[in-house]
């Protein structure tokens, strides 16, 4: 919930979003797997979903060729 919401907020300030699906839990972790599922869903209304090795991978890159 507080992912979800977090992000949601975020958004509506204008914020563009990314979770980092392998650096998050839940203690109930079928309620991350439907977080994941419904930000997944919206198509990137509310942010995008990706693993911690492909956001720094994407940055490095980014900031190697400005």
């Amino acid at each position: 919930v507080c992912v979800q919401t977090t992000m949601r907020e975020a958004n509506d300030r204008g914020y563009e979003c990314i979770l980092a699906d392998d650096a998050t839990a839940s203690y109930f972790p079928e309620f991350k797997a439907a977080t994941i599922a419904m930000i997944k869903a919206q198509g990137g209304i509310v942010g995008w979903v990706a693993e911690v090795d492909a956001i720094s991978s994407a940055l490095k890159a980014a900031y190697a060729n400005p």
